[in-house]
């Protein structure tokens, strides 16, 4: 099969029109991305995201009329296929722990390396989800670890650890190469999952991680 140069398609929320138009410049330079739309404030965000269905929403929570997570929660409802990537200035493990259960798969804190912020957007675009250091530290201080899951208690060992690794936003081919086994077995336990913990997609399995204390960051 040929190898597809299809860019990521990409809408930005960003309230300050500097760090905007400067992540949509530098975003685009690197080849990868498309910018699709951009907005100053939460209002228009869900409308535009319906009719542009970008691959993934960059989104700031700090926007004016409707903030980051009450469109996240919107997003959420509306079952769009667009993926959100948060990236913001707050780290405290309620506001994390909020942007986890809101849907998010993805959140990159403001000061990091513009690197990190390519990286993750690349992987929640795949379906992957990314999370940078800081904030991981910072939910799993806010989450009690091991908190009751529903479907929790029918998962086997083999079914954690690769819970793990998928919430830490690996490929199945890398789960399969650090677990010894092949990647359909991989592909069979992520099935499983899915099926026992009620979970709809990555994100889902993510927050579910995240609460089970599974997360470990390289």
């Amino acid at each position: 099969m040929a190898k597809t140069d299809r860019k990521t398609t990409l809408y930005i929320a960003e309230d300050h029109v500097a760090i905007r138009d400067l992540l949509a410049r530098h975003l685009e330079l690197t080849g990868s991305f498309d910018v699709v739309g951009m907005a100053a404030d939460g209002e228009p965000i869900v409308d535009d995201c319906t009719r542009l269905k970008p691959d993934v929403l960059l989104l700031d929570l700090s926007l004016p009329k409707r903030t980051g997570l009450e469109v996240l929660r919107d997003l959420r409802t509306s079952n769009l296929p667009t993926k959100v990537m948060v990236f913001s200035s707050h780290n405290d493990s309620a506001i994390v722990r909020e942007v986890v259960e809101a849907g998010a798969l993805g959140m990159v804190e403001k000061t990091a390396p513009f690197d990190e912020l390519e990286t993750g957007l690349i992987a929640v675009a795949a379906g992957r989800a990314h999370f940078g250091a800081a904030v991981i530290q910072a939910l799993q201080q806010g989450l009690q670890k091991h908190a009751e899951v529903k479907g929790a208690s029918a998962l086997t060992q083999r079914e954690r650890e690769v819970l793990g690794h998928v919430a830490a936003g690996r490929f199945n081919k890398e789960i399969a190469d650090l677990l010894g086994v092949s990647v359909k077995t991989v592909e069979n336990h992520r099935h499983n999952l899915m099926s026992k913990l009620d979970a709809g997609n990555a994100a889902d399995l993510t927050r579910i991680a995240f609460k089970l204390g599974l997360v470990v960051h390289d």
